[in-house]
């Protein structure tokens, strides 16, 4: 071994990103509980069903928590304070039918969230935009995704119909709306940074 190489410690990655995943999830479980979301985007609680017309409540807690865990991406990893370069292009392009910007929003978050694959999503696939946003990757959205999906439904008394891991919609529209959020104003992705 050379010298150079004496120097770093062997990391596991798999450890290292069950690590990072928890660390996550365990801070926007808090900031849920402690219901530090007062005031929410319009375009996160669009009417549009993402898991079912007859589960408002669980879509709405999925959404919450994707939005909370762009919030706390920016927080943690200073890549992620970086805004997503492609948002507005696509905000503008969707606002081309819309109302007004919040409707463009919820129109392209629904888009993206809908296109993400719902397993582990290949950094090369077009679809999975959740590699284009700066900070952790897909992987680690993805794993988190699923952390929350498994924290909500722990609290639910019925199971839930269909597929859990379709949930993963409702997860990323709320990650997407942050993500716009921040690209169309960009002063609060520095307020988050320092708060």
């Amino acid at each position: 071994m050379s010298t150079d190489q004496s120097r770093f410690v062997p990391v596991n990655t798999t450890v290292l990103a069950q690590t990072l995943v928890e660390a996550v999830n365990e801070q926007v479980q808090e900031r849920r509980a402690s219901r530090a979301l007062l005031k929410t985007p319009p375009a996160l609680d669009a009417e549009q069903s993402l898991i079912g017309d007859n589960e408002p409540s669980l879509d709405r807690a999925l959404r919450v928590c994707g939005y909370l865990a762009r919030v706390v991406e920016v927080d943690l990893f200073e890549p992620a304070r970086e805004n997503a370069e492609w948002v507005q292009e696509r905000v503008a392009a969707a606002g081309a039918d819309a109302a007004d910007q919040d409707e463009a929003v919820a129109t392209l978050c629904g888009e993206l969230a809908r296109a993400e694959p719902i397993g582990k999503p290949s950094p090369d696939d077009p679809q999975a935009m959740s590699w284009q946003v700066p900070g952790p990757g897909g992987h680690v959205r993805h794993h988190v995704a699923r952390r929350a999906i498994e924290e909500v439904l722990r609290t639910r008394e019925e199971p839930v119909e269909g597929d859990p891991a379709d949930l993963k919609r409702a997860w990323m529209y709320g990650f997407f709306v942050r993500t716009c959020e921040e690209a169309l104003t960009p002063e609060i992705t520095a307020d988050s940074a320092e708060a």
